[in-house]
């Protein structure tokens, strides 16, 4: 799931309006099957994390959602909507919050300056 939401996120930055459409589609179609899957797996709400028995869905949610405001930012797509997603939100923003993870994931307006080169190289290829 998360390497095809990584995916479909580039296919967001790289493509232009129509294209890029389809591609915001597909961005939000991965979440709602995480989204489906947590409601089942967890009835009475998200996951909670103590920060002491990470697992490797956690580090894979963390190294494709942390940096959601900064997606939001440059592509104003909402990929992590509390209000469509509030699980996945919760849980993204309790893993965001987590000493080890602020320490590796990059600052905000890095992670900004980078989407805005790849958008700007994927849509003028020759410039």
């Amino acid at each position: 799931m998360e390497i095809r939401l990584f995916e479909a996120v580039l296919k967001v930055v790289t493509r232009k309006e129509v294209e890029q459409e389809k591609a915001i589609e597909e961005v939000y179609e991965k979440p709602e099957v995480l989204e489906k899957g947590m409601r089942e797996f967890f009835p009475d709400g998200g996951p909670r994390i103590d920060g002491q028995n990470l697992g490797l869905l956690d580090i894979m949610v963390s190294a494709v959602l942390a940096t959601h405001k900064a997606n939001e930012e440059v592509l104003g797509v909402k990929m992590v909507d509390p209000e469509k997603f509030p699980l996945m939100f919760s849980w993204v923003q309790q893993l965001n919050e987590l000493p080890p993870m602020k320490e590796v994931v990059p600052p905000h307006e890095k992670v900004v300056d980078l989407l805005r080169f790849v958008r700007k190289n994927g849509l003028n290829p020759s410039s």
